[in-house]
């Protein structure tokens, strides 16, 4: 049933004429690319940026442009917005499989597949755009074999990604915080999903880290005594923890960031070291060329279940990889100290996987579809 009615939509979405309308379709609500696009397109022809939405807005102080509405995803008005618009960019599977040939229709994705996706992961492709965008030639063929588009991959490079750009000291003085502290980002990915495709992937650890021993109150003291703040943005496919705050560990959340009217690129902006395991923010980070600590106790287990998109993926880690808290605890000393050993390897990592190291992104997506 839902397939024929899936088929229906897109027949009807053939028939239709388009109207010079732009369609934001990310997950989560206000994602950076979303955020990077919708400013960019007040500077164009189009009439109208209509951003679908799940649920309701959280209250945000981001200012969207005079042209910009919210709509909810699941409305008929949304739907036909949809329909009628010549421009649709998405990050996840929208209403339809197929576009016909009068939309211009772009997967901008969420980052560089490390692990395996699309067709890589189910030997089928759930969404076909005219476009898909990529950070070099390296991805691009990653990106063609897992997500290949009826048209091109166009190397732009992410809009996301323009945010890293942002002054640390802007973002610093925009959250209140002592410009001195030095700030730590961890972004585990998910290992068991509770929304969009239910799956395990490696070993999922009842702990907000993705990491078996991590003791917060140790980790808590060595922060204190290096006057570091540590933010900890769990996925939004992985199931929602119970998790308290201690003084220098904050649990982030998207709608709490909304709501400080930030992206999650901009508060990576801001951060000095990051922490996380295969999630694709790894290939953006190397922009901005500061250490990264891999959390990845599980990696063989990951391997055998999800499986990555290059191999071996240890050629691919661009920081020292830790698999319980002593290591981990040593990686932070040692980084907190001045230390990068990995510089060299990074900066390699980073020149294979970003043609362009620059915040004009978004506008090189948008003059390659000419809406600049």
């Amino acid at each position: 049933m839902i397939e024929i009615i899936r088929r229906l939509i897109e027949l009807i979405h053939s028939k239709l004429a388009k109207k010079n309308h732009v369609i934001l379709y990310g997950w989560p609500n206000h994602e950076a690319s979303t955020i990077a696009l919708e400013s960019a397109l007040r500077n164009t022809d189009v009439e109208r940026v209509i951003i679908l939405i799940s649920g309701d807005s959280p209250r945000y102080s981001l200012k969207y442009g005079e042209s910009t509405i919210q709509v909810r995803k699941n409305s008929f008005r949304g739907l036909w917005l949809f329909l009628r618009a010549k421009y649709v960019f998405f990050t996840h599977p929208c209403f339809v499989r197929h576009f016909p040939n009068d939309v211009i229709s772009i997967n901008v994705w969420h980052g560089m597949p490390i692990k395996r996706i699309g067709r890589m992961l189910q030997r089928k492709q759930d969404i076909q755009a005219k476009y898909t965008i990529s950070t070099s030639p390296f991805w691009q063929g990653i990106i063609e074999r897992s997500m290949p588009p009826k048209d091109a991959v166009l190397m732009t490079g992410l809009p996301r990604n323009d945010h890293l750009f942002i002054s640390r000291e802007t973002v610093m003085d925009h959250l209140d915080l002592d410009r001195s502290q030095r700030l730590i980002a961890w972004l585990p990915t998910y290992r068991k999903s509770v929304r969009g495709e239910l799956r395990l992937d490696g070993n999922h650890y009842e702990s907000i880290f993705e990491m078996p021993d991590v003791d917060p109150i140790i980790l808590n003291t060595l922060l204190k005594r290096n006057h570091a703040i540590l933010w900890v943005k769990p996925h939004p496919m992985a199931s929602s923890l119970s998790a308290r705050e201690w003084s220098h560990i904050r649990i982030i959340e998207d709608e709490s960031l909304v709501e400080d009217g930030l992206s999650l690129y901009q508060l990576l902006a801001a951060s000095d070291l990051l922490i996380t395991d295969i999630s694709s923010v790894v290939i953006d980070f190397l922009l901005v060329d500061k250490p990264i600590i891999h959390a990845f106790p599980d990696i063989e287990e990951y391997r055998d279940s999800r499986g990555f998109s290059v191999e071996p993926i240890e050629d691919f880690f661009a920081g020292e990889v830790v698999n319980n808290q002593e290591e981990l605890l040593k990686a932070l000393e040692m980084e907190l100290s001045g230390t990068d050993p990995h510089a060299k390897k990074r900066r390699a990592i980073r020149d294979l996987s970003h043609v362009h190291q620059d915040d004009q992104a978004t506008q090189r997506l948008l003059k390659a579809i000419d809406l600049m």
